[in-house]
This record gives structure tokens, C-alpha cells and sequence, in this order.
């Protein structure tokens, strides 16, 4: 595992010493450093002086770090994931260490380590002073994804956690997010199993578009943070639209599929669906910018409409019609099968379903496909 090495010498002493001005002004538990170091949203640091222990580990997401060790005379353990977009950059530097990190190091001499974070980068630096000394530099560029901090204080009263976490374990296995993970997809849509007369087809200008995890839960099974099942909820537009000989005609409860009048210029005839979704999708990431996806959603369709547009006579006579009706029998409830494949935050997807749009019972019988790009936001 190579990397781009970047040092960072010299801001762990401008941390340190922003750390002894909390002091200064009152703060000295590292408890209490520590929680106002997790309220801060845009830029903090804090620098814990003589730790007992300091493991880090590199994630898919970022990386971890644990510190432990006694101050004031009581014992503490803090831990920090950060989380990255896969298209950041991290840089690591090491000077006097024997060994490259490759990924997972423990340190029980060092002097000190600072952490800090902004808008726009995060980072770490672990300091050994002297002769035998060595420096080990992280820093993470770019927009941040997110942050999680756990601190647990033995033998006391006070105990902070996040909710989601599970903090007996050194991963995160939970995580809800409300507008956090949220995806735009747009693409082709298409129909297999038609009833006769009817011609839905890819190149027909039909498109779907989507918002998908408005509200998400995920969990992460194993602790290589590979494997990942996510529930999540969304929006759904879907234009199936017809050329050809044929269109949508509404006649009473029922909607048929009728011709043109003769010599009509023909125009389009479409069904538009509005679906709220739940997609369940099981995803295994194959490196830091690859994973593939796949699993089904359940469509919950709440309104569908038709629109014929077309012009008969020429000259003076010439008129054109718009033949619009927004109560027509789309099946209550409708199943997708997804499958995707996202390159950093670009996805091609693939959704089949095998169930009919319409109440065939009032409508004719066809079944959705489409395809396209979904592009996390």
C-alpha cells in the first residue's frame, strides 16, 4: 500500500498549543476537551499530552483512532471514526518508524496526539520526542462525509455516546441518516410483457427520474465494513411513453388501447406514475471506488396519468387535440428488482419488474424496465 506522504510536523505544534489555551481558560479534563472538541461543527482541535495507548486503523470509509490513558486520576477511551468520500485523498507521513503503515498501527510511548478538523480536512499527527523519537502524520482532504466520536470514561458517572453506535465494538454497525445519503437518478424507461397494440420501448424519449434515500438506515454486518444492508426511502417518476398507431384512451372506468383517427399527425400518447419507494439493497464494495449493488424495491403507487397529444385536418381545419385523464387503475402496490454498479459516486443501474403497473382487471397488461445513472448528492 503506497501513498502520497505529506508531513505535518509543524501543525502539531500550533494544535498543541491551541489545546493549552482550552486549558487556560478553564477546561483541563480531557473529558471535557474531548466533548467540546465533538460539538464543534466546523473547525477544532485538541491535543491529548501522554497517552497510555493509541491504536489506529485504516476503514473503507477513513480510518479509526483509539486513545486511551489516565488524566486527573481517572481512567479514559476515546474513539474517532472519519469518514470520507471515496474521491478524497489521504495522505500518510512517517519519520522514524521502522515499518510503513499498512493499514493498523499501535503505539504505547507516544508523547502526544493532536487531532483536528475542519470544513475541508481532518487529521491526526502522533508525536514521539527525543532521540528514538517518530511522527506519524494522516490527513484527509476534501469534503468530509462524516464524523462519529465515541468517548467512554471508566469509573464514573459520566458516559457519553451516539445514538446508532454500537460502542462495545470497534466498528460502527448502525447508521440512520435523514437527507444525509441522498441520490438522484434519471434514466430510460421501457415495457416487456405488453398488451397487444401497445409499444413502450427505450427509444420512445420515456424517462424515469428518482430521489432515493430521503431517509436511510444502514447496517454494516463485519467488521471489514465491505458488506453493507441499507433500507431506504424515496420518490419515484416514471413516463411510459407509446408511438406508433396507438394510444391511451380512457373510456369509462377502463383505459383501452385505441387507434388514431384516420389521418391524424400523430403526436405522443404517455402513462405517467408518481411512486413513494422503499428500496432494500444489499452492497459490497470491491475497493475504495468500486462496489456493486443489488435488491428490491417496493413501489407504493399513489396517482397515475395520461396524455395523448395529436392533429387532424391540414390548413384551416387543422386542429390539434390534448386528451388528458388523472384517474386511471395503476396497481396500488408494484415490485422492482435492482441492480446496480457505482464507480466513486456514479452508479449505472438496471431495475426489471415482474409484476404489471396497471389493475389489468381496468387497464392493459405491461410490466416496467429502465436504466441510467444514479449520482449520489
Amino acid at each position: 500500500m503506497r501513498r502520497i506522504l505529506f508531513a505535518m510536523m509543524m501543525l502539531a505544534g500550533v494544535l498543541s498549543a491551541q489545546a493549552q489555551t482550552e486549558s487556560s481558560k478553564g477546561i483541563t479534563d480531557i473529558n471535557a476537551l474531548a466533548k467540546k472538541y465533538a460539538k464543534e461543527k466546523d473547525s477544532a482541535s485538541i491535543c491529548i499530552e501522554n497517552p497510555g495507548r493509541i491504536s489506529i486503523e485504516e476503514t473503507a470509509d477513513g480510518y479509526d483512532i483509539e486513545v486511551e490513558g489516565r488524566h486527573l486520576e481517572r481512567d479514559y477511551r476515546i474513539k474517532i471514526t472519519h469518514n470520507r468520500f471515496p474521491t478524497d485523498r489521504m495522505s500518510i507521513k512517517c519519520i522514524g518508524i521502522n515499518t510503513e503503515f499498512e493499514g493498523k498501527a499501535t503505539f504505547k510511548d507516544a508523547d502526544r496526539i493532536t487531532l483536528t478538523k475542519g470544513p475541508h480536512s481532518q487529521s491526526a499527527v502522533i508525536v514521539k520526542d527525543g532521540e528514538d523519537g517518530y511522527t506519524l502524520s494522516i490527513l484527509q482532504k476534501g469534503d468530509i462525509k462524516e464524523t462519529r466520536t465515541v468517548y467512554i470514561e471508566k469509573d464514573t458517572n459520566w458516559d457519553f455516546k451516539i445514538p446508532f453506535k454500537d460502542n462495545k465494538k470497534k466498528q460502527s454497525r448502525f447508521k440512520f441518516s435523514l437527507l444525509g445519503d441522498l441520490e438522484f437518478g434519471m434514466g430510460l424507461v421501457s415495457a416487456h410483457s405488453q398488451a397487444p397494440g401497445m409499444d413502450i420501448e427505450f427509444g420512445n424519449a420515456g424517462w424515469e427520474f428518482f430521489l432515493n434515500n430521503i431517509v436511510n438506515w444502514e447496517y454494516t454486518p463485519f467488521k471489514n465494513r465491505k458488506t453493507h444492508l441499507s433500507l431506504g426511502f424515496g420518490v419515484d417518476w416514471r413516463n411510459y411513453r407509446m408511438k406508433g398507431e396507438s394510444r391511451f384512451l380512457k373510456d369509462g372506468k377502463k383505459l383501452t388501447i385505441a387507434p388514431y383517427p384516420e389521418g391524424a399527425n400523430i403526436g405522443f400518447s404517455r402513462i405517467k406514475v408518481f411512486s413513494m419507494t422503499l428500496e432494500l439493497m444489499l452492497r459490497q464494495d470491491i475497493n475504495k471506488y468500486l462496489s456493486v449493488a443489488a435488491g428490491p424495491i417496493v413501489n407504493f403507487n399513489t396517482h397515475a396519468s395520461i396524455k395523448t397529444r395529436y392533429e387532424t385536418g391540414s390548413g384551416k381545419e387543422k386542429e390539434g387535440f390534448k386528451e388528458t385523464s388523472s384517474s386511471i387503475p395503476q396497481k396500488a402496490v408494484t415490485v422492482d428488482f435492482k441492480a446496480e454498479v457505482t464507480v466513486s459516486l456514479i452508479s449505472l443501474y438496471f431495475k426489471y419488474s415482474p409484476t404489471n403497473t396497471l389493475d389489468t382487471e381496468f387497464g392493459p397488461g405491461f410490466k416496467s424496465m429502465s436504466a441510467g445513472l444514479v449520482i449520489g448528492i
